[in-house]
């Protein structure tokens, strides 16, 4: 620098290399605050609505009532939800058909708890 009399190249250099280190930070910031704020992840965006309406169909199973699914970690997908059955309903059976309905939308964890609907 100082045999080309170029010392601004210094400050520039510290300048350009924030900034890539700024610029690659963006993407895992972005996806450690979604797996802390606890949100939908994206892959499975496309995936819910579909296992819902599946869940829904089950025999017994009156209605789907909050369902929440997160990102424990990277690809590990964890939900709850609440259903409520019929009295006459088995209950493991519609929680074993839930949790395999959502094991193939990839979700790895879920809890799954069963309110009987009153006559």
């Amino acid at each position: 620098m100082q045999k080309y009399e170029l010392m601004i190249a210094d400050p520039i250099c510290s300048m350009l290399i924030a900034l890539l280190i700024g610029v690659s930070v963006v993407p895992l910031l972005k996806d450690s605050i979604g797996i802390l704020m606890q949100r939908t992840p994206p892959s499975l965006d496309h995936a819910l609505p579909e296992c819902y309406q599946r869940v829904q169909q089950l025999q017994g199973v009156y209605n789907l009532q909050e369902p929440h699914f997160w990102t424990l970690c990277t690809d590990v997908y964890v939900g709850t939800l609440k259903l409520l059955v019929a009295p006459d309903a088995d209950p493991r059976w519609v929680s074993s058909q839930t949790h395999h309905i959502f094991t193939q939308a990839g979700v790895r964890q879920l809890y799954v708890q069963i309110d009987t609907a009153a006559m």
